[in-house]
């Protein structure tokens, strides 16, 4: 298996980039293969030029190491190769910088076929090794993403696995993931410290089983965090489970060549899709322990910021209520749980028809549940969040409208992806970015 690490990136990596060296070093090492590491930025502000500086320097300590930098520039022109001939508005969407959580997750899948790998493992660049930041041994998460990518359920020990569905036992596994320590993936904390019972209701209008909501809340935000070190290994079985790994602690076997994600402008959680849609597809994914340090946000409050944050968590709102129709089928059983082949072109054709629909649901009910957030969540809690909530009540039937055109256009990148994927696979990615390095110096 040929695997390349990403580190998409929107800030300066110093720190992340420079933490995570230790892990491919060890990798390497280890296992004696070759995985290049792949910086894409987000968009060309001031701290890219920083981060070709600091690739150089962690370049010469490490010159058995592969470091890939893709600009913006280096990106465009690698998608003006894939994309030549198609719809332009694949290639305005792959080329946008502004925030894109599943678009971003996308580019890393089709990178991936153009480095001639099978496999991706991805961290954030806000995130660092947890020994690096904490007394705690040093594990490194990759380990068990290349133990266990690729091998069958059955072939593997030490996996905790709380099905009666045998099926899966004898399946490949395709996600190999853990979370985060440190900063909650949701910034929620405000309201923690007060209470948490508007993050309860939030996450009720989010669409989350509301059975589940407590324990998911209690276990994902913790004000006291004590940090512990264990080793366990649990295969996936639900999306409510808690059990899903983070998208900056994860690795991805033949699963990114099947399904693309949901690209939506500032939509939180849209890179989740695929992994969410192969755990109800029976398609094995194994949570672990061995956490990546998560770093704190400063603690203050920026409106515009809060304003932002919050259009992405009610466009998450209704991505998520739309979707959960996927998640929630027991499809494994639907397309017939001893199927030769895990995902096949009718289950691809079936995931776009459910998609096709989700523009077509009322609107009506879908703004008064951005409202609700707003008015029930946000608007109560105090005078600042109270100016959050009323822009996203204003806002909130053109967000859905925006989803509406996202989730239009996903149907179109799920017809679309296997071809892109194929093309993807024909292109030589380093030699884009050298030979337009060289064009640019």
């Amino acid at each position: 298996m040929k695997s390349v690490y990403f580190i998409p990136s929107n800030r300066n990596i110093e720190r992340c980039l420079t933490s995570y060296m230790k892990e491919i070093d060890f990798a390497q090492k280890k296992y004696g293969i070759h995985i290049p590491i792949v910086v894409p930025e987000t968009n060309d502000k001031q701290f890219v030029a920083q981060n070709a500086r600091t690739i150089n320097l962690l370049q010469e300590k490490y010159p058995k190491i592969e470091i890939l930098h893709l600009t913006t520039k280096l990106q465009e022109a690698y998608f003006d190769i894939l994309l030549a001939g198609e719809d332009p508005e694949f290639k305005k969407v792959f080329l946008a910088q502004h925030t894109d959580y599943g678009n971003c997750m996308n580019k890393l899948f089709l990178m991936t076929c153009s480095l001639g790998a099978d496999a991706l493992h991805r961290r954030d660049s806000d995130t660092r090794l947890i020994f690096d930041e904490l007394k705690a041994e040093e594990l490194y998460p990759i380990e068990l993403e290349l133990n266990y990518l690729g091998k069958r359920i059955s072939d593997c020990s030490n996996i905790t696995i709380n099905t009666a569905d045998k099926s899966i036992l004898n399946r490949e596994i395709w996600v190999v993931g853990g979370n985060y320590y440190g900063e909650w993936n949701l910034d929620v904390r405000d309201f923690a410290r007060v209470s948490f019972d508007p993050i309860y209701r939030l996450y009720e209008l989010l669409g989350f089983p509301k059975e589940s909501v407590v324990d998911i809340c209690n276990t994902a935000f913790q004000l006291d965090q004590q940090f512990t070190q264990g080793e366990k290994q649990t295969l996936v079985t639900s999306v409510n489970d808690g059990l899903n790994p983070d998208c900056g602690n994860v690795a991805v076997y033949k699963l990114h060549e099947k399904l693309p994600n949901l690209p939506g402008r500032n939509t939180a959680a849209a890179d989740y899709f695929a992994f969410d849609t192969a755990t109800a597809l029976g398609i094995p994914s194994i949570h672990h322990t061995r956490e990546v340090f998560h770093e704190y946000k400063k603690d203050e409050f920026q409106l515009a910021n809060k304003m932002k944050y919050w259009e992405g968590v009610s466009k998450f709102a209704d991505y998520f209520n739309a979707y959960m129709s996927i998640y929630d089928s027991d499809l494994n059983k639907t397309f017939g749980d001893d199927r030769k082949e895990v995902i096949t072109n009718d289950i691809v054709q079936a995931i776009q028809s459910y998609v096709s629909e989700f523009s077509k649901l009322g609107v009506h009910e879908r703004v008064e549940r951005i409202d609700r957030i707003a008015n029930e969540v946000l608007i109560p809690f105090d005078e600042k969040y109270s100016q959050v909530g009323d822009y996203i009540i204003e806002h909130s039937e053109q967000l859905v409208r925006e989803a509406n055109q996202e989730y239009e256009f996903h149907v179109k990148l799920i017809e679309n992806w296997d071809r892109l994927i194929q093309r993807a696979k024909e292109i030589d990615l380093r030699k884009v970015a050298d030979s337009n390095s060289v064009a640019n110096t």
